[in-house]
């Protein structure tokens, strides 16, 4: 056997096929594992012992919004060091192309917010995704287009259902997997089924996927998922039900959320390719133009911020804003932070309840001036909410269907981005799976493991990704679990994870000794049957 590039010794390996650990040592050239088993005469250009640690595949997050943050963080900082090695990106509808000329100034805007200060020179899905990999990036990402990008680059053509099919199919045979939907929020809270459906049908003709942020997890849960479930049948689309979950305290009927997954259950032996995806901890990112009424919502930013500086415009949404994190209507703003504003970055971290002390107004009042002052960027400001419950939480995180993803993005400690993710999501929603629901007996190690690598990998189409076995891509996370069972991800939001103390992707080091090198090796995936 020619040498290897790297051999990794002594440790216990969990392969990401949900087998039990075992030791194993690991051995890497180029950009594939080539050597998986307990070494005698195997050489290697370098040795790393390991002894004490945990080998296993590159993490994958199946529900990531890195493509918002990529062109500012390209190193991936916060989620390379939690040993995230590929993401699954474009989620919820919204992507930042394809766009039309009237879009690129709010587009640089919500960028600039994300740590980019470059131009906005494209227009095309394929644009896109040419300027983010040519640079490289450090992690692989693959690649939805979302549904309310094409909705609004489509608005003035004289077919809009013609064109947004276009667009769709020059977004895949720009290597995107599918497309994404947000209906809760954007335009995408105005299409109806039928125009889903027929892109679907695009997408299915290529075999591609469908990932929707579905229209209500709350009061009307059950018929947002039969909605989920005819746009997957009518255009025959692998899918995936992001984030399903229900909310604490929005009047969701009793057994909504059991009947939804079981709903995933049955689809899926009926022959579907469907599988949900759940976040690790009790919040999660919210778009605030989502509280916004339809007759507001629905006007471009700039014209809906005027209409917010008149004091009846003000009491008339108050009143018909009972739709979006609807606890907020029953008084408990001190369930919600500012994420990301443009604006007001002093204010990102606060909740609703600490503003409106700053302010001197009440949590409505603030979040009006918010969205006021953010003018055409509105769509860019951003809200943390404390969405679900322990209990909740648990059994999502341990259903036999549901994949681990984050639902956040990529950030890092300097620049625009530094400040503005305070919250423990975005530098330990990761390994907040090991470090707190493997001990808490939600599910084992090696089960954790396998939702974040190879079912990830199997059902987005991801060869040789996800596993620990010759032949393989070698993305490879060797984790020390003495640091992961001290980690407090509460009083350490804003540090960057070290547990993984050595990261590889696609052969080439981007972590080692826990410190950054650097590298982006990192590409762009494509579905491969």
């Amino acid at each position: 056997m020619p040498a290897l590039d790297y051999l990794l010794t002594g440790a216990d390996i969990v392969d990401g096929t949900g087998t039990p650990a075992r030791r194993a040592d690991v051995g890497l050239r180029g950009n594939r594992i080539a050597f998986v088993g307990l070494s005698t005469d195997v050489r290697a250009v370098t040795t790393l012992d390991c002894t004490g640690m945990i080998i296993t595949p590159g993490l994958i997050d199946p529900h990531s919004h890195s493509d918002w943050s990529v062109l500012g963080n390209p190193d991936a900082f916060s989620t390379i060091h939690q040993g995230v090695t590929t993401e699954v990106v474009g989620n919820c509808g919204l992507t930042y192309a394809p766009i039309g000329d009237e879009d690129a100034d709010t587009t640089a805007g919500a960028l600039r917010a994300m740590g980019y200060d470059g131009g906005v020179d494209w227009r095309s899905f394929g644009d896109l995704v040419q300027r983010v990999h040519s640079g490289p990036t450090a992690q692989n990402l693959m690649w939805f287009v979302g549904h309310t990008a094409i909705r609004s680059a489509a608005r003035a053509a004289p077919d809009q259902p013609r064109t947004q099919i276009r667009l769709l199919e020059e977004a895949m045979e720009a290597g995107a997997i599918g497309f994404s939907s947000g209906l809760e929020y954007g335009s995408g809270r105005f299409a109806a089924t039928e125009e889903l459906v027929a892109l679907a049908k695009a997408a299915g003709r290529r075999d591609g996927m469908y990932a929707s942020h579905i229209r209500n997890r709350d009061a009307d849960l059950d018929s947002a998922v039969d909605e989920f479930f005819a746009v997957v049948d009518g255009g025959q689309v692998r899918a995936q039900l992001s984030h399903l979950n229900v909310r604490h305290g929005t009047g969701a009927e009793s057994g909504a959320w059991e009947r939804a997954a079981e709903r995933v259950v049955t689809e899926r032996q009926r022959g579907t390719d469907v599988l949900a995806d759940m976040t690790p901890y009790p919040h999660g990112i919210g778009m605030a133009t989502g509280l916004l009424p339809a007759w507001l919502a629905g006007r471009p930013g700039a014209e809906a911020a005027e209409l917010l500086k008149d004091r009846e415009v003000r009491q008339q949404v108050r009143r018909d804003s009972d739709r979006y994190w609807r606890f907020v209507h029953r008084g408990q703003w001190h369930r919600v932070r500012l994420g990301v504003s443009p604006t007001h970055p002093d204010w990102e971290g606060l909740s609703f309840t600490e503003i409106a002390e700053r302010h001197g107004a009440d949590e409505w009042e603030c979040l009006f001036d918010i969205l006021t002052a953010a003018g055409a960027d509105m769509g860019s400001v951003q809200l943390i909410g404390e969405l679900f419950t322990a209990g909740h939480l648990a059994e999502a995180i341990a259903h036999d269907h549901f994949l681990l993803g984050v639902d956040a993005f990529s950030t890092c400690r300097h620049g625009a981005l530094d400040g503005r993710t305070r919250n423990p999501l975005f530098y330990h929603g990761h390994t907040h799976y090991l470090a707190h629901h493997v001990p808490a007996g939600t599910l084992s190690q090696e089960t954790a493991i396998h939702k974040m690598t190879g079912m990830v990998a199997g059902h987005f189409g991801m060869r040789d990704r996800g596993e620990l076995r010759a032949g393989a891509f070698a993305d490879v996370v060797v984790f020390d679990p003495a640091i992961i069972d001290r980690t407090d991800t509460w009083t350490l939001p804003r540090r960057y994870a070290d547990a993984a103390r050595h990261v590889w992707v696609n052969g080439v080091p981007v972590v080692t000794d826990a410190a950054h090198t650097g590298h982006r090796p990192g590409l762009m995936l494509t579905h491969r049957p």
